[in-house]
């Protein structure tokens, strides 16, 4: 049985897509969402942080999985176990990054999540970050 596509239109369709894998008590995780030119997603990523306050984002990892799926497009989320979803400067800096990263390969970055205990979360898109 194949399963259903799904797209990810805007915040809300990532904020739905993801919200559901975070674990409100795990440590710090990254999800990659990657998508094809037209946003449906074709496979996703998922990085476990060793730390429970910060993750590495593991760039070899990530563009191995890029290379796989032929990503035309990509939206990252990731938890703040701290329960606070505003992007910290890290998190600012690492989105500025692999958005300068993807673009050359003619990848978008149409958006990072930041989602926090009990079902809050900030989109970088939303708030004019990307």
């Amino acid at each position: 049985m194949a399963s259903e596509a799904i797209w990810l239109c805007d915040e809300r369709d990532s904020a739905r897509f993801f919200a559901p894998i975070f674990d409100a008590n795990a440590a710090e995780q990254l999800i990659v969402a990657h998508l094809a030119a037209d946003r449906r997603v074709l496979g996703t990523g998922s990085y476990l942080s060793q730390c429970p306050v910060s993750i590495n984002v593991p760039l070899r990892e990530l563009i191995g999985d890029m290379l796989r799926y032929d990503s035309k497009a990509m939206v990252i989320a990731h938890s703040h176990p701290s329960g606070d979803p505003v992007p910290s400067e890290a998190d600012i800096e690492i989105t500025h990054q692999i958005a300068g990263m993807l673009r050359p390969l003619g990848i978008r970055l149409l958006d990072h999540l930041v989602f926090a205990e009990g079902g809050e979360w900030t989109s970088f898109r939303r708030i004019g970050w990307l």
